[in-house]
């Protein structure tokens, strides 16, 4: 922090040198007593810094320098800057001396005579060594000395009062005209007050007395101005043309320093534009002047990128309305990852779930090839006919309102339908048990808002995520939990007893080293437990352990399934996007898409979540979405142009620039983190999600991918939804959610295709589906994207947000299937992948019995024939048995079982 605020300051002082005054006529004086104690008055037309000092002298100047007599004195201005038009008396010379503003840090003053004196100003390194001198005014044409080499001139910046004046105030205008024709009027006698007498005219009651006439002088000179504040350029074009504005016609002394910003912009001067400060000076009777500035445009991606350019030191003149202006230059090099043919992925249709209602949960049984649909806005599950792909057609509504307020969540295995279901009043959620014919066989009660269910590998658990979300004013805050149900004696004999839900209790007491983590705990009178909100479940292939997304929090919980126990919570930390490969689009009111590096940090924040092993490591992938908690008792959403969200002045000295609505300003950021150091402001910007995916390892937690700005990059390079870049759900509007969360990546699952595996991922906002060849878990690799949203009005699949892969072995048409379930639209999209089919199993076959694939691949075994067969462990334990069926589910450990029919048929399997 210590180089962050040596470097602002040394910056600060840079500004406060190339604005100090520096030519003469920069003041001028507009009073003179040489009666009483003595006293002057000035008037500066430019700026003075803080700090700045000018020394006084009464000596005569001798054609090089002053002499050694008479006397001097120095005047500092003191800690705060002075504005141009302000008039500074200095009083008391001979007695007491006393400044209207600032200090007399030196005095060696006399006084001045009344017969033939004069008085300078310069600036110097000591009270005798002059550098520029300013102004001088004297009451005798011998006062001065010889004015050779002094850069002052008699009738303009040196004043020639009336011979042996005594007192001389300057009556004239000090509206009206522009601050160097002031000088003019300062010369003119006439507009000046003066007396000489014998007595002391300083207070006699007779024009002029003291106090000197302080009334500010008002420049009517242009304003200075950029005549716009942006300019968007392609970095293919050779150069952008800067016009700077004054609002009346110059007179020929004008100008104004373009300086580069040095605390703003991300585009490297030298090699993306070229430009050295420089003043810009207005001739004769001209009102705009044109720079112009060299883009380079080079071979290589540097992302979108700007430069800032700032307007100081006015001369003849004054900086107003804009004085920043920023040059957004669009990156020519396509850095948008390449599709892949690895995958053949095609639309095949969508299927309309309800009108009225929503779709958001989908579950496949292979074995019925029924669909399970999740409709929570009617609480009920769609069962659907799936076994013509073509021809999906509903089968029957569960209707499940008598048991909450809610439907949630849905999943099916071996036969066995689980959905969740929210209580009222904030009371314990409910699982309900059926077959695949909806006949309800048992409920039980898990935590509060249980709103994901999955089954465990095995099919002998079912989990669920129990977020416990608070009611709106925050009185209520229920804690957040995982149920696990034992389900192995059967759908229609679970109890309550089978139920065993983990609480948080445990890290209550880790409160504050969690939040030191980059755990966020912060809701209202927050413990741990209450403040987790599970969100996702995935289960390790060998059922032993499950990771948890809390959302919220920005973590992730781990749980041992062997003692139901959670073990640990893992901070996932923040995603910098002002390093390149994390660019973004920040802005819902500029009109051009604008992927470039910002000081803000992401906040990952799952939903969903899967897993997969490579070479006995685990990975865990997860679709960063983000999300808020905005209610009337606790609301984190803010945007970083509300004024009461303040940034450190230190970390963001130009906050502004970054409050601009076309840079961050619309951003939807959190106001519960970011206050670094806790003292009110914000250090760092936090904002929803980071519009990615991303790799974990499952036992270190450490990240080891992330797609990075991939997702709005594809999104935006896509011939046909690009026009719909950052679109929602529910509007065609290009940008519509750049300002929060962009395309919002929801839902996520991984399957082994053809000896690789895949992510497939959703995204919420723009909808559709992406691809990504994980199989080497540092180095993922993009397939594709599709979508199926409509082009021409909205409609179409709108809202993705669960997603089931369907191996070619449980597919109705023996090719791999992606099925999304939109909840805005209340549709299924269904997607084949074409050359993901059944390959040529390895069987056994006895007396016509076909057993495929065999070793058991994706958990399913099929026969080539209908049969009653029972399953058996290698000691010959019988595991199960299953009448009159055609394929078996064989989600075992891995090992080698045996497999019996009716007649007697046996053959040994393996599950890898």
């Amino acid at each position: 922090m210590k180089l962050k605020i040596t470097f602002v300051l040394l910056i600060f002082i840079s500004h406060l040198v190339s604005a100090q005054l520096s030519n003469a006529g920069d003041i001028a004086f507009i009073g003179f007593n040489a009666d009483g104690d003595d006293d002057i008055a000035f008037v500066t037309f430019k700026d003075i810094p803080a700090n700045s000092t000018i020394i006084f002298c009464d000596s005569e100047w001798n054609g090089t320098s002053f002499g050694t007599d008479e006397g001097d004195f120095t005047w500092s201005s003191g800690a705060n800057s002075i504005p141009a038009g302000t008039v500074i008396s200095i009083n008391n010379i001979s007695a007491s001396i006393s400044p209207s503003i600032g200090s007399i840090t030196v005095n060696n003053a006399g006084g001045i005579s009344a017969t033939a004196d004069a008085m300078f100003a310069f600036l110097g390194t000591s009270p005798r060594t002059v550098t520029t001198l300013l102004a001088a005014i004297s009451n005798s044409s011998t006062g001065f000395g010889d004015l050779t080499n002094s850069g002052l001139t008699i009738g303009s910046t040196a004043i020639l009062l009336p011979e042996g004046t005594d007192i001389a105030n300057y009556n004239g205008p000090r509206t009206g005209l522009a601050m160097h024709d002031y000088l003019t009027a300062i010369n003119t006698m006439s507009n000046w007050q003066t007396e000489n007498t014998g007595a002391n005219d300083s207070n006699n009651g007779t024009i002029p007395d003291l106090p000197f006439n302080s009334t500010t002088f008002n420049s009517t000179a242009s304003d200075i101005s950029f005549s716009t504040e942006f300019s968007i350029i392609d970095e293919s074009n050779a150069g952008v043309d800067v016009v700077i504005t004054l609002t009346n016609p110059s007179t020929g002394t004008t100008a104004v320093d373009v300086m580069v910003s040095t605390v703003l912009g991300t585009a490297a001067n030298g090699s993306q534009y070229a430009f050295t400060n420089e003043t810009v000076s207005f001739p004769v009777n001209s009102t705009q002047q044109t720079i112009t500035i060299p883009i380079t445009n080079d071979a290589s991606f540097n992302g979108d990128s700007y430069f800032v350019l700032e307007l100081a030191n006015a001369v003849d003149g004054t900086i107003s309305g804009i004085s920043q202006k920023t040059i957004y230059i669009l990156d020519d090099e396509e850095s948008v990852p390449s599709t892949s043919t690895s995958l053949d992925i095609n639309y095949l249709s969508s299927y309309l779930v309800d009108a009225t209602g929503s779709a958001e949960i989908v579950a496949h049984d292979p074995v019925s090839q029924r669909l399970f649909v999740m409709n929570s806005t009617a609480s009920k599950i769609e069962v659907l006919d799936f076994s013509n792909v073509s021809a999906i057609t509903s089968i029957q509504s569960i209707d499940l309102s008598s048991y909450g307020i809610g439907g949630t969540s849905v999943a099916v295995k071996n036969g066995i339908v689980a959905a969740t279901v929210e209580s009222v009043n904030f009371a314990n959620g409910k699982v309900i048990f059926m077959d695949i014919n909806g006949t309800i066989g048992s409920v039980v009660e898990v935590g509060v808002l249980p709103d994901m269910i999955t089954f465990s590998p095995d099919g002998t658990k079912v989990l669920t995520a129990n977020e416990g979300q608070p009611n709106d004013d925050y009185t209520i805050d229920p804690e957040g939990s995982i149920s696990i149900i034992d389900i192995s004696s059967g759908f229609n004999a679970i109890q309550q007893s089978n139920v065993t839900t983990l609480n948080f209790n445990a890290f209550d007491s880790q409160l504050a080293s969690l939040k030191t983590a980059g755990v966020r705990i912060y809701g209202v009178n927050a413990s741990v437990s209450k403040d987790v909100e599970p969100e996702y479940i995935t289960i390790a292939d060998d059922g032993l352990t499950a990771w948890v997304t809390l959302q919220e929090n920005n973590a992730l919980a781990i749980i041992n399934l062997v003692t139901n126990e959670i073990t640990d919570i893992i901070p996932l930390g923040l995603k910098d996007h002002a390093i390149s490969g994390n660019e973004l689009d920040t802005s819902d009111q500029f009109g051009t898409i604008f992927m470039s590096n910002w000081p803000i940090k992401g906040m990952y924040m799952p939903d969903a979540i899967a897993n997969y092993t490579v070479n006995g490591t685990t990975y865990l992938v997860t679709a960063n979405e983000g999300d808020s908690r905005d209610y009337n008792g606790l609301s984190e959403e803010t945007r970083i142009n509300s004024n009461s969200y303040v940034l450190d002045d230190t970390v963001f000295p130009d906050a502004s620039f970054y409050k601009n609505n076309k840079n961050l300003g619309r951003l939807t950021v959190t106001n519960a983190t970011g206050d670094t150091d806790g003292d009110g402001d914000f250090d760092e910007i936090h904002v929803f999600g980071t519009r990615s995916f991303s790799i974990w390892n499952a036992s270190t937690g450490a990240l080891v991918y992330d797609s990075g700005s991939d997702f709005e990059k594809i999104t935006a390079a896509d011939p046909v939804f690009g026009s719909f870049f950052n679109a929602s759900n529910d509007n065609n509007n290009l940008k519509n959610r750049s300002d929060n969360k962009g395309p919002e990546p929801e839902g996520i699952t991984v399957a082994e295709i053809n000896g690789a595996t895949y992510a497939f991922i959703t995204l919420e906002r723009i909808g559709g589906l992406m691809t990504y060849d994980i199989t080497n878990p540092m180095a993922p690799t993009f397939v594709s994207y599709k979508n199926s949203r409509s082009t021409t009005g909205v409609g179409g699949d709108l809202g993705p947000e669960g997603i089931i892969y369907i191996t070619p072995e449980n597919s109705p048409n023996t090719k791999g299937l992606v099925i999304m379930a939109n909840e805005v639209s209340a549709t299924l999209s269904i997607y084949e992948i074409t050359n993901d089919v059944l390959s040529n199993p390895s069987f056994s076959q006895e007396k016509g019995f076909v057993a495929y694939p065999n070793p058991v691949k994706n958990g399913i075994l099929h026969f080539n024939q209908t049969v009653t067969v029972g399953v058996f462990d290698s000691l010959g334990r019988k595991i199960t048995e299953k009448e009159n069926t055609k394929l078996l589910e064989m989600n075992y450990p891995k090992g080698i079982y045996f497999i019996k029919t009716k007649e007697g048929i046996s053959q040994k399997v393996v599950v890898e």
